[in-house]
């Protein structure tokens, strides 16, 4: 029985911590002069990078909707609801311009 529960013991105990170090974001989204640019800028970049934004698929304005208030209601995105249309409509301007493009990392 104390075997048991010495094994229970070491079993349960934390895991050394790992840690690792993420380069900081150098890419920004592209300023257009769209009145969309400062909140997507603020909202999206706390959880996406601009290169991971870049790479969606072309979508209309309507889709960027449909997906920024996924991001709002599905994943509790802290934007406010008068910020998804400005936000989409940044968003499927900037796409259809093609001022969003991926970075690649320096070899």
């Amino acid at each position: 029985m104390r075997a048991a529960l010495l094994i229970l013991a070491l079993l349960a105990a934390p895991a050394g911590a790992a840690s690792i170090a993420l380069p900081n974001e150098t890419a920004m989204l592209p300023d257009s002069g769209h009145p969309g640019y400062l909140p997507a800028l603020q909202r999206c970049m706390i959880c996406h990078s601009v290169d991971y934004i870049a790479l969606q698929p072309d979508f209309d304005e309507a889709r960027w909707r449909a997906v920024v208030d996924k991001m709002r209601q599905a994943f509790k995105a802290p934007i406010p609801a008068e910020e998804v249309a400005p936000i989409a409509a940044y968003l499927a301007d900037a796409q259809r311009r093609r001022l969003l493009r991926p970075h690649p990392p320096k070899p």
